[in-house]
């Protein structure tokens, strides 16, 4: 998917009517500044949506893994120290007290994400939530997000272009989002109108 393509599915806040996410999007991406870092191989936007959604939900005991998980692991703690901010690290085998509260997997394709997803989901608790880093980067990473979408541990997702927003909220219907992770009026007015001029067509 092209992010042009992501960007005519999004929505903002005003177009989401789960509550759950209604509150993810105006209290956790709309709330704060964007976070910049010296580490180039995570952008900027990424970092920014992935480090307001861990404070939103105070998902300060993380485990990464994957390929890039090095820079993610590097980038998150500058991140960290920039906002005075305290995340621990552990590794995914470790026994965690009270368990992880974020699981973030950097995996290139649907052969090294699946494996790593379906161990996670071992120990999978209600509070706990998966990242997918660039789940649009290429066609298998793409293939590897549609499967996890289809489990029937996961209910609710929210994609927001550069990572991919996993939950398993027991008791909540299956849903998926495309969210724009950003207040921007001049999108909002453009995407409204082509919206409106679609229904009126």
């Amino acid at each position: 998917m092209s992010y042009l393509e992501f960007l005519l599915k999004s929505k903002n806040a005003h177009g989401v009517h789960s509550p759950f996410v209604f509150d993810l999007v105006t209290e956790g991406f709309y709330f704060g500044k964007k976070v910049k870092i010296s580490n180039n191989s995570v952008s900027n936007q990424a970092l920014t949506t992935l480090f307001k959604t861990i404070n939103h939900f105070r998902s300060f005991k993380l485990a990464i893994m994957g390929e890039n998980a090095h820079d993610m692991t590097e980038a998150i703690r500058e991140a960290g120290e920039k906002t005075k901010t305290q995340i621990w690290f552990f590794s995914p085998l470790a026994s965690v007290p009270g368990g992880l509260d974020m699981s973030v997997i950097c995996g290139h394709d649907k052969h090294t994400i699946l494996p790593v997803f379906n161990k996670l989901l071992e120990n999978v608790a209600e509070k706990n939530i998966f990242v997918l880093t660039d789940p649009h980067a290429t066609p298998e990473k793409e293939a590897a997000w549609e499967a996890i979408k289809k489990d029937p541990n996961v209910t609710v997702t929210v994609d927001t272009y550069h990572l991919g927003l996993i939950f398993f909220r027991k008791g909540q219907a299956k849903q998926h989002f495309f969210i724009r992770p950003y207040r921007s009026f001049a999108l909002d007015l453009v995407l409204g109108v082509r919206n409106l001029w679609g229904l009126l067509a």
